[in-house]
């Protein structure tokens, strides 16, 4: 005997086996159909569904990554531009002592110097002369080629004293 029918007389011998012989023949048949429904779900449950799903964020992922590589392909000459140009964050530390010695020429004192990730630098102002500041600010655009990306000036306690906030870039 196979392995198969040695494990069937086992059943139909032991107890299930007999339970399920002493029952009518709709009782026997109402048990099959369970039976399989039961083995059904097992089925849905433990292979099916994950497969299922694994499937569905297989396929999400394959859509996410075929449209990223359309957009490599349509932008890898601008990325390659980008790649080949040195990053700007470099730039920065090159700014400060233009920027400081600017600053001394016109007597302003700097509170904070803030480089950037873009390459520019920020920097904070607290109560100092208008009219120094905008020497200053000429002084960096004219003379050091710099720009003023963003300048907020506010009126400080003091008549034509300013505090303000700068970022320059190259």
């Amino acid at each position: 005997m196979s392995a198969i029918q040695n494990l069937i007389v086992q059943l139909q011998q032991g107890t299930i086996g007999q339970w399920y012989a002493a029952k009518s023949p709709t009782d026997r048949l109402i048990i099959k159909i369970l039976s399989g429904l039961i083995a059904a779900t097992i089925v849905y449950v433990a292979v099916w569904k994950p497969l299922s799903d694994y499937n569905q964020e297989q396929q999400a992922r394959h859509v996410t990554e075929l449209g990223l590589s359309e957009w490599i392909i349509l932008n890898q000459a601008s990325l390659r531009q980008s790649a080949k140009r040195p990053t700007s964050g470099n730039s920065a530390p090159a700014l400060i002592p233009s920027i400081t010695s600017a600053a001394n020429q016109n007597r302003l004192k700097l509170e904070r110097l803030q480089p950037e990730s873009d390459g520019g630098v920020s920097i904070a102002l607290q109560d100092q002369q208008f009219n120094q500041v905008l020497k200053w600010l000429t002084l960096l655009e004219s003379n050091q080629g710099l720009n003023v990306e963003r300048l907020s000036i506010d009126r400080a306690d003091k008549s034509s004293r300013v505090n303000g906030q700068v970022k320059l870039t190259n």
